[in-house]
């Protein structure tokens, strides 16, 4: 195996996780590390591990059947780039947005910074912007 593999197993048994309902909200936020800080969440939430757990909270709420899939997976050193595919069915309010339970299909980006196998540092970027007229149209 090479020394990418194990990241590389990391980032897609994080994302078999999220999709998990039965199983996430006991695992997922085991690939994180307490010191863990996020880029490019709303701005309204603090940049470190609990804001992050705020954020996802809010998403498996408001889409309680999202999933992802991850298209392309880059890995250089530490860092792992993430392409991937953001799916699920709108089931309760989402920053503001009632209900519509109207599905959705974003594209997105994550960087994720590695140290002793733990995430540190995240970076995320998403089509909100198609997402938010999908939910709205």
């Amino acid at each position: 195996m090479t020394t990418v593999e194990p990241l590389r197993e990391i980032v897609q048994k994080l994302a078999e996780i999220f999709n998990d309902p039965q199983i996430r909200e006991k695992s997922y936020f085991n690939f994180y590390d307490d010191s863990l800080i996020i880029h490019g969440f709303p701005p309204n939430l603090p940049n470190n591990k609990e804001g992050f757990k705020q954020f996802i909270y809010m998403l498996w709420t408001a889409f309680p059947d999202i999933k992802i899939t991850f298209d392309d997976i880059i890995i250089e050193e530490n860092k792992v780039v993430c392409r991937y595919v953001l799916f699920g069915t709108h089931r309760a309010k989402f920053l503001e947005i009632p209900p519509t339970n109207k599905t959705f299909r974003v594209n997105g980006m994550t960087i994720f910074y590695f140290k002793d196998r733990k995430c540190v540092q995240r970076w995320n970027l998403v089509d909100m912007i198609s997402l938010l007229e999908q939910l709205k149209s």
